[in-house]
């Protein structure tokens, strides 16, 4: 997997949908970290809650990296996403994306903050990331400006249901 210098990490399907919702996938490929890998279940997820066409596009341009096939995914992925998954209120999506984190020992991109408990109790340690810390990280090395992300949160709380608790992300920086 190609990943021009820069660490792979595991998208969750919140964090994904809100990049797609208001079609910017193509911030994803310009952290400075990370590459960013979407698990089949996540992408499964993904088509049921926002454009399949948008899903496609990010995975045809590279901005959003597919796993491998399910039938390469390691014994103690499965076993991860057995432990994972004795929790009934996480989604497949995020069962997926916290398992392939742990077992892989790459970060995970999640928003969710009942499934993050879970995923602390399952998998302590697991370093915190989620869509704030994303689009700082772009801030941070001039991606986008803090005028620009403010736009972009405006519009997730505005026409996608999704909000932060803080006004401007110049507070998190």
């Amino acid at each position: 997997m190609a990943t021009e210098g820069r660490s792979p990490a595991i998208i969750d399907t919140s964090v994904l949908v809100n990049f797609l919702s208001v079609d910017r996938a193509d911030l994803l490929d310009r952290h400075p970290l990370y590459r960013f890998v979407a698990v089949d279940l996540v992408r499964n997820e993904v088509v049921k809650r926002t454009s399949s066409d948008r899903l496609e596009a990010a995975l045809s341009a590279g901005y959003v990296l597919p796993d491998g096939p399910p039938e390469t995914i390691a014994l103690e992925e499965l076993a991860a996403f057995a432990a994972i998954s004795r929790y009934d209120a996480l989604g497949q999506g995020e069962c997926a994306a916290s398992a392939a984190a742990h077992a892989r020992r790459l970060p995970l991109f999640m928003d969710d903050k009942a499934a993050w408990k879970k995923v602390d109790l399952t998998f302590p340690g697991m370093p915190r990331q989620g869509t704030a810390t994303l689009i700082a990280a772009l801030i941070k090395v001039d991606v986008i400006d803090v005028v620009q992300a403010d736009a972009i949160k405006v519009d997730w709380e505005s026409n996608h249901s999704f909000r932060l608790k803080f006004k401007s992300f110049r507070e998190i920086l």
